[in-house]
């Protein structure tokens, strides 16, 4: 039996044995090759069919045994509730979930063998901070919270072994639990890659790709509009690829067509280059922007006449109170009927502006821009036109400095755009444009995946790629160097949990009083809350530098970049912090005791675990928390419910309430990352952090997955990119708390352990990293070509069984046709009505359907059976042969609007294309107000 159904089609595919290899890295970082998939393929294999075509028991099919050797098997599937949660929350959210997850097993656990190895190694060392040699110098902290530390080991002692040997064992476990996590992955890229993450719409209309189901396409019916048609989207998004560096004399639609089906005989179905519609786009906006006043204005207008008419309702019928009662009749102030609203319009600069009518004047407003936008629009359609009509020629002089205009400006001249869109005929021919290398240089016909219409920032799509990657590198070098700015702040707001250094500077009054309450909040608490403040900032400047300044253009894009600066600020802040109050102190103790400055240093970096411990009681307790309360929209909605009234409020407004917001990676998943980094850096130093940071991923993972199933929702699905991210900041992690460990060991005079853990943990690492390379991320980045084959051929296989059933239908009504038009000769002989082939009487269905199986004898006996009470006298048989024939004649035209119109929607949806820029896409413009109400 299959699966059960998933957005990303069927997990919880077959499970195979898994394979030993030699060698420890082999053994627990195996790597399958394509003879061992093959292997484990054909044990399921159906040896009885032919050598070129076998079954493949998942999807029910004949695979060509060629295109199955690289179907990848699942070590590792889903369990039915993570099938369940994957379905309902989609791939991205899941592998933010599955990091969470990871996150807790790599401080749970670590933290259960800290309670049993660590702890007791470090209380029960005799070492209490003195240190030998030293002349009046100042002990290192090993009293209180520290006496759970690694500052309890004194520097050279046998003890750091049991520490060294816990980090290679905690190290390693991270890695083999990243490979997991991958294996558990790849799978489910390889399904996304394959099936998309298109589901059936509300109708069920729509096709889930993934399940064998036809007759939900036969099924569609022919009135669906191309842009509601999910069938329809699904193929061209799969389909279409997205080329860059397109050159000026294929800067047309023709020209660019026949390049690609140059190279691709027969393969390309449609080619269209993006326009400079910057004034159409502009006039479109603003006509949005008058239809949302109108729609709000007019809500409030309604809203305020319904008051009134139940107020006087109310004096007319008596049912009001005394007091209220006597107050009108004696002052004489009724209910005041409600005005028209009126805005405020330009008018002369000597007169300002002026009062009009609100509601007619945004309905003129709309007109005129209507108006506007259809002149717009059919100026660049002819001007399009005669582009694509006439040869494009320039002087070299001419055209090099427009490309250095247009370079600096990061646009260029109108219709004339750098970026197109490409689809193909079938999945094979867009894979092999993306993986192969059709001009043989980076700057010319660039193809990449065509990204989801919805992560388009349509915006920026016309923008030159070469000035996005100029000012990508340029602001890079800003941020880069900005973390030097950024080290001053941080350092200033540690610098309030040093309470004794500011006393010197601030008056004695502002200081608490030591071991009160606002005295341990100030230094323990209050650093921590102003530098979460503070980055709360980044990921907000870091969206207007990406999408006004550099202009990417799709939100991934923009994502990517917050995500990377965000995680590598958070960085910033655990480096400046461990290094700030350390180097300092060492500083001040390297000119009188270089030995006693090695070992302030080496103390340093636990004695800034507080700091970290702190955030992480916060994070874990009080960001949770208020992530899970959603107080912003709370309040929001308390205020639209109780202070303005929902009958005051548009459609509009009304269902963008009830719309989810989407999560954001590059702000939410860094805070997860510091906290991993936090507990890699500390988990054998201070394993207390690493408990802390234990409650933290626990809660965490059950309120995002609440929020996931129940809060947020993705408008659209990148097939798992974030983890790609969370690769790479893993292993920088890994890179740096092995460093920071190492250098640690290298400073409590353990000359061979320090320099033993840096380069062999650091080799190991970089080995796992390498084969995580090699083994899944490489492979999994496009569709590799046979899977795209496979994909072909059943989209052939089900566009072959379609064509069946219609040729079985045609036949059919053929068969009724003739069985029809035997019953109305034999009827002639009795005087009966002739039967037309459209009618459907409303008894006898099963007579009439089983009658065109039937010969002609039992048909003639059928058909008297079903028509003898019509029989009438021959005087009115001619009346009714009148009736039959107007009927038949209204039936006819009827039947000929329908296919007029199926032709309509034929040619509409041959011209609608998903990548076509909004402006120009007619099917999808709002020309007119919604109603207030349905």
């Amino acid at each position: 039996s299959l699966p059960a159904p998933s957005r990303l089609g069927y997990v919880g595919v077959r499970q195979v044995s898994e394979r030993s290899m030699d060698g420890i890295i082999s053994r627990f970082f195996p790597q399958n090759n394509g003879d061992e998939a093959e292997d484990d393929i054909d044990k399921n294999a159906n040896t009885t069919q032919s050598s070129s075509s076998e079954v493949d028991f998942s999807t029910g099919h004949y695979v060509n045994r060629h295109l199955r050797s690289t179907v990848a098997s699942g070590k590792r599937p889903l369990s039915i509730s993570d099938q369940e949660l994957l379905r309902c929350i989609g791939l991205d959210a899941y592998v933010m979930i599955r990091f969470l997850r990871f996150g807790f097993d790599t401080s749970f656990y670590p933290f259960l063998a800290a309670c049993l190895i660590l702890f007791p190694t470090y209380y029960n060392s005799p070492y209490e901070g003195e240190i030998a040699g030293d002349d009046g110098g100042e002990a290192i902290v090993t009293d209180g919270y520290f006496q759970f530390t690694m500052n309890r080991l004194a520097p050279g002692s046998i003890r750091l072994w049991i520490a060294f040997g816990f980090s290679i064992v905690y190290f390693l476990f991270i890695l083999r639990r990243l490979w997991v996590e991958w294996e558990t992955f790849i799978e489910l890229r390889f399904n996304f890659l394959a099936n998309g993450d298109v589901e059936a719409d509300e109708g069920g209309y729509g096709m889930t790709y993934g399940q064998n189901n036809v007759e939900d396409k036969i099924r569609r019916p022919n009135s669906l509009a191309p842009k509601d048609d999910v069938q329809l989207h699904l193929e061209q998004y799969r389909n279409s690829c997205m080329v860059e560096f397109i050159p000026e004399s294929h800067r047309r639609d023709k020209e660019l067509f026949e390049f690609f089906n140059a190279v691709f005989p027969n393969q390309v179905k449609r080619a269209e280059i993006l326009l400079n519609a910057t004034w159409l786009s502009h006039l479109i906006g603003e006509r949005q922007k008058f239809i949302v006043q109108y729609e709000n204005t007019y809500a409030k207008q309604f809203h305020a006449k319904q008051e009134y008419k139940k107020k006087m309702d109310l004096m007319h019928d008596g049912n009001v109170g005394c007091c209220s009662y006597l107050f009108c009749q004696c002052c004489g102030a009724p209910p005041e009927q409600p005005a028209d609203p009126q805005v405020k319009v330009d008018g002369r600069k000597c007169c300002g502006k002026k009062m009009v009518k609100a509601l007619p004047y945004f309905l003129a407003e709309i007109k005129r821009l209507d108006r506007q936008i259809e002149e717009e629009h059919r100026r660049l359609m002819i001007e399009k036109q005669e582009t694509e009509d006439k040869d494009y020629s320039s002087s070299v002089f001419a055209s090099t400095l427009e490309q250095g205009l247009n370079f600096v400006k990061g646009t260029v001249g109108e219709l004339r755009c750098s970026t197109g869109f490409v689809e193909f005929k079938n999945l094979t021919s867009k894979q092999s444009a993306l993986q192969c290398n059709i001009t043989g240089t980076t700057a010319y016909m660039i193809t990449t995946s065509a990204p989801d219409p919805r992560d388009i920032i349509w915006e920026n799509a016309t923008v030159e790629l070469a000035g996005i990657q100029l000012k990508h590198s340029q602001f890079n070098a800003l941020l880069f160097t900005g973390t030097l700015f950024w080290s001053a702040v941080v350092v200033s707001v540690t610098s309030i949990s040093n309470l004794d250094k500011l006393s010197q500077v601030l008056p004695d009054w502002m200081i608490p009083e030591q071991g009160t309450f606002w005295y341990g909040l100030i230094q323990g608490y209050l650093p921590v809350v102003i530098l979460e403040l503070l980055m709360l900032l980044i990921p907000v400047i870091l969206k207007v530098i990406g999408k006004k300044l550099i202009r990417f253009k799709s939100n991934s894009e923009l994502d990517n970049f917050v995500f990377v600066w965000h995680f590598s600020y958070r960085v910033a802040n655990l480096l400046i912090i461990i290094l700030s109050g350390s180097l300092l102190n060492t500083f001040e103790e390297v000119t009188n005791s270089p030995r006693d400055a090695i070992n302030k240093l080496a103390s340093g970096i636990s004695q800034q675990s507080q700091f970290f411990l702190n955030n992480m009681i916060v994070a874990a307790g009080s960001e949770n928390l208020w992530e899970l309360a959603q107080m912003p929209n709370m309040i929001s909605h308390f205020l639209i419910h109780q202070v303005v009234t929902l009958e005051a409020k548009s459609k509009r407004a009304l269902e963008k309430l009830e719309e989810a917001k989407a999560f954001e990676w590059g702000t939410v998943v860094p805070p997860f990352i510091f906290a991993f980094m936090v507990g890699t850096v500390y988990c054998t130093m201070v394993p207390i952090v690493i408990g802390v940071v234990a409650i933290f991923f626990y809660l965490a993972t059950k309120v995002y997955t609440h929020q996931a199933l129940y809060v947020y929702a993705q408008p659209y699905e990148g097939g798992g990119k974030l983890m790609y991210l969370l690769n790479k900041s893993i292993f920088i992690i890994l890179h740096i708390s092995i460093t920071i460990f190492g250098t640690v060991l290298g400073l409590r005079e353990a000359p061979i352990m320090g320099p033993t853990f840096l380069i062999v943990m650091n080799l190991i690492t970089f080995l796992v990293r390498r084969r995580v390379y090699k083994t899944f991320v490489e492979p999994s980045v496009t569709l590799a070509l046979t899977n795209a084959r496979i994909i072909d051929e059943e989209n052939e296989r089900k566009a072959e069984r379609m064509r069946a059933y219609q040729t079985y239908k045609e036949e059919k009504k053929e068969k009724r046709r003739q069985a029809i038009k035997a019953a109305n000769q034999n009827s002639k002989r009795f005087s009966l009505p002739s039967v037309s082939e459209e009618e459907e009487p409303a008894a006898g269905d099963a007579k009439e359907k089983s009658a065109s199986y039937l010969p002609t004898s039992l048909a003639t006996s059928a058909s008297k059976t079903v028509h003898f009470k019509n029989v009438e006298s021959s005087s009115s048989s001619s009346s009714e042969q009148q009736k039959l024939t107007q009927r038949h004649v209204a039936k006819a035209g009827e039947k000929v609007k329908v296919e007029q119109q199926t032709k309509n929607e034929n040619d509409a949806a041959m011209d609608f294309f998903l990548y076509r820029q909004p402006s120009l896409n007619k099917s999808l413009w709002e020309t007119k107000p919604r109603p207030y109400r349905d």
